[in-house]
């Protein structure tokens, strides 16, 4: 059973005291983020848009997606660590979830590729699909060797007949949203951290609930090759 009052509680127990290296890693998160869409937004809003369009326009935009998959997969990696273990994060956690740089990049790809494919037939395909493989980025940040397609596949298993619940799950969160846009984003420090606990919680559960019922197997996670 999804039980996401559940989870939101678990993150909050497990962030008590541990609060401190995840609104770290959300603000280097932010910064990395707003430097990779700066150059973007200079080329997008300046005289010389041709260049934005242009096969360099292109590149700083594969590059920038890779290098926030990156950063997906290694956040996600320092959650999953905090749903193991009392101990608080730090920055060498981090680091440790970055050497899965390549899972990240290749991962928000692929991700990307086939949810901009279903969105072309419609909205709703998109985000469908969109939900159906959201935890392909917490397999790969835990099994980096097995490889995106894989973990796609994965994810398209363990969140059938709960991708309705993981949509209500995000909407639960948009109070807290509008509270934070109050205060001028300050609050996302503290939400995005509590956002992405409550996510590893339901992907743990998720897993757990697929393989009670031998939709996959621990065998599953092994690399592809």
């Amino acid at each position: 059973m999804f039980d996401r009052v559940s989870y939101k509680k678990k993150a909050r127990e497990q962030l008590k005291g541990r609060w401190g290296f995840p609104i770290l890693m959300t603000v280097i998160i932010f910064v990395l983020a707003g430097l990779l869409a700066f150059p973007s937004k200079v080329l997008e809003n300046n005289e010389f848009t041709t260049l934005f369009e242009s096969p360099a326009g292109t590149v700083l935009s594969l590059v920038s997606t890779c290098v926030y998959g990156m950063l997906v997969v290694a956040q996600y990696f320092v959650y999953l660590r905090m749903s193991q273990t009392i101990e608080k994060a730090d920055f060498n956690t981090f680091l440790t979830g970055l050497e899965r740089w390549l899972s990240g990049a290749l991962g928000i790809l692929w991700y990307s590729l086939w949810v901009f494919l279903w969105s072309l037939l419609f909205v709703i395909p998109g985000i469908v699909k969109s939900i159906s493989y959201s935890q392909m980025f917490l397999i790969l940040a835990e099994n980096p060797e097995i490889g995106v397609r894989k973990a796609m596949n994965i994810s398209k298993v363990i969140t059938q007949g709960h991708k309705a619940d993981l949509f209500v799950m995000g909407l639960s969160f948009l109070g807290w949203g509008f509270l934070c846009v109050l205060s001028c984003g300050i609050g996302f420090l503290w939400l995005i951290p509590y956002m992405s606990m409550s996510y590893t919680n339901s992907y743990i559960a998720l897993k757990n609930m697929a393989i009670m019922t031998n939709k996959i197997t621990p065998a599953d996670f092994a690399p592809a090759y």
